[in-house]
């Protein structure tokens, strides 16, 4: 029997190029190194970071970021959230990916609309999904944007603007697929479409959820989420806090 193969997601990091600074209070540098300790004790197949990396956009918070990851000797892939710069990741690494395992197929999409909070798929990534879906394997999309509403009016008015793109692209795909996404800060999960949503906490600080406007949630702890790709388009996750 194919092994199961095995992925950590990461996601809304907001690293700082000082670091020695704090961003809203919280060393994120640290909780990084944290979460990155826990890969090591625990290796994955992949590290995979679904985006906002980089608070500042600086070219020393993705320095500092790809000498962590290095570090742990883990294959990683990357995407951009609205925070980041994918013009300096790609000094270091393609800030979208493409991969076919031997069960699955993984798709990094980038959701980044330059200049606004909120996401959009391009033309480009639009082709990108097509050209996946039209290979006859289960598939794993990452995004950095939610692809539908998560029940916060003030986090929901800058998801992915055109999800209904995406959604559309996805009907009649005969095999199974799981979505996972950043952005929101809060673990959720939906089934939408007959397609499984799981957002991931941040390694920085959480969201309060439902909430009209932008609060965080003191109390919630960073977290992370495992992924069991496993034969015949079947999975599992959890989600781990630290």
């Amino acid at each position: 029997m194919t092994e199961p193969f095995r992925i950590l997601q990461l996601t809304d990091l907001h690293l700082l190029a000082d670091s020695q600074a704090l961003f809203k209070g919280v060393d994120t540098r640290a909780n990084l190194i944290r979460a990155l300790q826990q890969a090591v004790a625990e290796p994955p197949d992949l590290v995979l970071l679904t985006g906002d990396l980089a608070q500042d956009e600086k070219l020393g918070s993705y320095e500092w970021l790809v000498t962590q990851l290095q570090n742990t000797g883990l294959p990683w892939h990357w995407l951009p959230g609205n925070h980041d710069d994918p013009e300096l990741m790609a000094r270091f690494a393609p800030a979208v990916f493409d991969q076919q395992l031997q069960d699955w197929q993984l798709l990094g999409l980038n959701t980044r609309n330059p200049g606004q909070a909120a996401g959009r798929l391009d033309a480009a990534e639009l082709q990108r999904l097509e050209r996946a879906l039209s290979v006859n394997k289960p598939l794993l999309i990452a995004l950095h944007h939610h692809p539908l509403a998560v029940g916060s009016r003030w986090m929901d008015a800058i998801a992915l603007q055109n999800s209904e793109d995406f959604w559309q692209r996805l009907q009649g795909f005969q095999q199974p697929v799981v979505v996972i996404c950043g952005h929101v800060h809060q673990e959720q999960s939906w089934q939408q479409r007959g397609v499984s949503v799981y957002s991931t906490p941040a390694t920085a600080l959480q969201f309060a959820p439902g909430q009209d406007n932008f609060q965080i949630d003191e109390g919630a702890a960073p977290g992370l989420r495992w992924l069991e790709l496993r034969p015949q388009g079947t999975w599992k996750t959890r989600v781990e806090r630290f």
